[in-house]
């Protein structure tokens, strides 16, 4: 019949172009779910998004290809094939984004206001490996530096920002404020102790529920009329945080000065 369109064999392709594109975003999303529920780890996780990501850049290629051959050959290929084109360059370009993004802060993941004298945890534990990988060993660059102090330079080059900010309220009443801003940004108190100048939390970030740990310093000011507050914000897993923890400390330090009040 006349107005009918005839299948065409390359359906077949279209349809497989499809299932590379939907099936990138499907395979990433189960990868990011079942390690946020910890069906498996959190880098077994990441490496489905790594292989969603070569998934989607076949499912692209195949499909520019399948488009450019076929495109003529009827309206349920061609409808097909635009649609798998659409999800695997989403896929690709949210995987070019968070690559953009680790190109542009360094590969370490333990940021504090503080680089002499880091805030200590007390309850929650410090990952063994914290300084084990930081960039730079055998880098002429680094000649004659250590881990900590590659750490440091690498911290004060991209987060100069970050430093220790001053309340013009009394130890025990900034702990007290510190605690309900990390509740209100839903943050897991793991401690809260005025009296020691001390709050420790646990914030869960992402489909994949990556636990990062979070120590609050408060001490006295010079005065005595002022607290001197430091945060220190450590990811459990990974070499890179993507400037998530320096992120989290912009914005709980902003959280903390605007809800302090104001003399």
């Amino acid at each position: 019949m006349e107005g009918i369109e005839k299948p065409h064999g390359s359906i077949w392709l279209a349809r497989l172009c499809l299932l590379l594109g939907a099936g990138a975003v499907i395979m990433a999303l189960v990868g990011a779910i079942g390690a946020g529920q910890d069906w498996w780890g959190k880098l077994d996780g990441l490496s489905f998004v790594s292989a969603a990501a070569v998934v989607a850049l076949l499912g692209f290629v195949l499909s520019l290809i399948v488009l450019l051959l076929y495109r003529k050959k009827g309206r349920a290929i061609r409808n097909l094939t635009v649609t798998a084109l659409v999800c695997s360059l989403a896929y690709l370009a949210f995987i070019g984004y968070w690559v953009n993004v680790g190109m542009n802060v360094p590969q370490i993941h333990d940021i504090t206001t503080d680089l002499d004298n880091p805030p200590e945890f007390q309850v929650l534990k410090l990952r063994p490996d914290d300084f084990a990988d930081v960039p730079g060993r055998g880098d002429p660059k680094y000649a004659g530096m250590d881990a900590i102090e590659r750490w440091k330079l690498l911290h004060s080059k991209a987060y100069g920002d970050i430093r220790t900010i001053t309340l013009a309220l009394p130890v025990d009443k900034v702990v007290a404020l510190a605690e309900q801003v990390a509740l209100e940004r839903g943050w897991e108190i793991a401690a809260s102790r005025p009296e020691d100048g001390r709050l420790e939390a646990i914030d869960t970030v992402s489909l994949f529920r990556f636990k990062d740990d979070v120590v609050v310093r408060v001490q006295p000011g010079p005065s005595g009329l002022t607290s001197q507050v430091d945060v220190r914000s450590v990811s459990r897993v990974g070499r890179s945080d993507l400037g998530v923890n320096a992120k989290r400390i912009r914005g709980f330090l902003k959280d903390l000065q605007a809800a302090a009040p104001k003399s």
